[in-house]
């Protein structure tokens, strides 16, 4: 980020409707005015939109004013101007974005999010629930979660992988392996995509087995290869030309009850 910016401009017009040339002229005798401004901003690295205003009455120190407008009037060769100063100062100067990755609000029907999006636990024992990612995996970025607690009664759990689908798509399936486009999963060892089998016993273990503490995790190289990690262990590219956008996916699948995102980098 650009630690800091500054930027002043000078706007001078003629408030008479009469044409002629403008010489250079400085006020004297400043009579200023300050002006409210409300700007929208960008999106941050967490794909938000930030906003910010800034208002101050006239006399009012501007030293801690993210934007600073007066309006100057003096006559010049006989006309009257007005002369507009402004200046406007980078006021996330210092911030620190929290970018960690998190899940998105927006859950399955079937799951909850506790610890400030970090951790999501299962509704209903005998129903799936799926989470997505609060934004779009980053090349080289690796999507790690924790198994926190899983019962005994089915046998099998956890999901995990990357889809286009995006949170704002429309409300999640409970089981993420029914949509027929759009996704990358790891069931058990088997890579599935769009409901298909794509590598049988890709994987060397299997997430099925997965014990609360267990990790698994999902990653898109910088060559476009899709890997998946068990307990930090790469598992081999499992497809290539995987799009630009995908959003990382955690399914409470089976006995899974309760996962946590983890944050590490894999190089």
């Amino acid at each position: 980020m650009i630690e800091r910016f500054l930027i002043c401009l000078t706007i001078c017009g003629l408030v008479t409707s009469e044409t002629s040339s403008v010489q250079k002229c400085y006020p004297v005798d400043i009579e200023s005015n300050y002006w409210d401004f409300t700007l929208s901003r960008f999106r941050n690295e967490s794909g938000e939109w930030v906003n910010f205003s800034t208002s101050r009455e006239r006399g009012d120190s501007t030293r801690d004013t993210a934007v600073h407008v007066t309006e100057t009037l003096f006559e010049c060769a006989g006309k009257k101007m007005v002369r507009l100063q402004g200046t406007l100062r980078d006021p996330f100067f210092g911030a620190k974005f929290d970018d960690k990755l998190k899940f998105h609000r927006r859950t399955g029907s079937n799951t909850a999010l506790t610890n400030k999006g970090y951790t999501v636990v299962k509704l209903k024992l005998d129903l799936s629930g799926v989470v997505l990612t609060h934004r779009p995996l980053r090349t080289g970025e690796l999507f790690e979660v924790r198994l926190d607690k899983r019962g005994t009664e089915k046998g099998y759990a956890n999901g995990i992988g990357i889809t286009t689908h995006t949170p704002e798509d429309g409300e999640l399936p409970n089981h993420m392996n029914t949509l027929k486009n759009g996704t990358w999963l790891l069931y058990g060892s088997d890579l599935w995509s769009n409901n298909v089998v794509l590598i049988q016993k890709y994987a060397a273990s299997s997430v099925y087995t997965l014990k609360a503490g267990d990790r698994m995790g999902v990653m898109k190289s910088d060559t476009g290869a899709l890997h998946f990690f068990i307990n930090g262990v790469d598992q081999g590219p499992a497809a290539s030309n995987i799009p630009e956008e995908v959003y990382g996916v955690y399914e409470l699948y089976g006995d899974a009850t309760q996962a946590t995102i983890l944050h590490s980098s894999y190089s």
